[in-house]
């Protein structure tokens, strides 16, 4: 029983230290800007999109834990349009889209 017991706190052990690789998802897309040829351009830091709430009738994005409305700059992008589930940045002629829930869309 004993080299039973071991055996079980030697697995839970280093399964709990391998939890943060596996927090990641590797089979997650990437975002991509590109303009509208269609081409796509190198991605540099895509801001993360973590939450979108209502605030009257304008909605407010929290991208990288920034608060932002239509219109606002972030970092080089321009913020063109916030929706129920997403967010529309723009580049100068290029647009990016963020998805809050990318896997439920489709």
């Amino acid at each position: 029983m004993n080299k039973l017991n071991i055996c079980g706190f030697s697995l839970l052990f280093v399964s709990i230290l391998c939890l943060p690789v596996w927090a990641a998802d590797p089979t997650a897309p990437e975002a991509v800007l590109s303009d509208s040829t269609g081409v796509t351009a190198e991605a540099q830091q895509i801001p993360k999109l973590s939450l979108i709430r209502q605030e009257g009738k304008e909605r407010l994005a929290i991208l990288d834990g920034q608060p932002r409305r239509v219109g606002a700059m972030h970092g080089s992008y321009k913020v063109i349009s916030i929706g129920a589930g997403r967010v529309t940045l723009a580049q100068g002629q290029r647009q990016l889209t963020l998805q809050l829930f990318p896997s439920m869309t489709k």
